[in-house]
């Protein structure tokens, strides 16, 4: 159950669950993404986090239209009128999704939810769930979020870059292969296995299928 999560259309599977009971509400502007959208979403602004880093990549994340959403809430609770970020951030919760943010404004990333699950507690001075969501990306994928330098050898392989032997000797044809993956993905250019580079390519080079999930 903890193996990289597959490269899926949707949410993890307890996610999808939970929000299958709430998507006649929420309204949704992005859910899962693929590490090119997620590079893609840097650069235009809209992500804040990197392929590999992002929960969105690993199906624990949705982002909301709050509006819309909000409207949706106030009606489906009868209050005769748009229901607040608060109560948003209050019902969500009941399902298990968290706003990043937790002053229950309209600022930047309040429109971003990570999945905890049911009955989960943010700790009471967190700001935000952006550390709690990382602690748990680490947690549940552990090593493979770091490979060794052999390991290295057969992600960058099975992506065309590298062409020498499986030996986890980082020499010339290893920091060539580093550094044409590193210019594609946009990370600085060391030409080493350095841990951000080291996270990309095990998040980007993993083999990934859809996981189906019962309705």
């Amino acid at each position: 159950p903890n193996k990289m999560p597959d490269r899926a259309l949707w949410l993890q599977p307890d996610a999808a669950k939970a929000f299958y009971e709430i998507c006649d509400v929420v309204e949704v502007s992005d859910m899962y993404r693929t590490p090119e959208s997620s590079l893609s979403a840097v650069k235009r602004g809209r992500g804040a986090l990197r392929p590999g880093w992002s929960p969105h990549g690993y199906g624990w994340a949705i982002d909301l239209k709050l509006k819309e959403s909000m409207s949706n809430l106030g009606r489906k609770l009868g209050l005769g009128r748009r229901a607040t970020k608060a109560e948003l951030d209050a019902f969500m919760e009941s399902h298990g999704f968290f706003c990043l943010r937790r002053d229950h404004t309209l600022g930047a990333e309040a429109w971003h939810y990570n999945f905890f699950g049911v009955g989960y507690v943010v700790p009471a001075k967190s700001k935000s769930t952006y550390r709690l969501m990382e602690d748990k990306i680490v947690a549940t994928y552990g090593d493979q979020l770091r490979p060794n330098p052999k390991e290295c050898q057969r992600l960058l392989q099975k992506l065309g870059l590298y062409g020498g032997k499986i030996d986890g000797i980082l020499g010339a044809i290893s920091r060539e292969a580093f550094l044409v993956f590193q210019r594609g993905w946009e990370i600085p250019r060391t030409g080493k296995d350095d841990i951000r580079t080291r996270r990309t390519l095990a998040f980007v080079a993993r083999e990934m299928i859809a996981v189906p999930v019962a309705a």
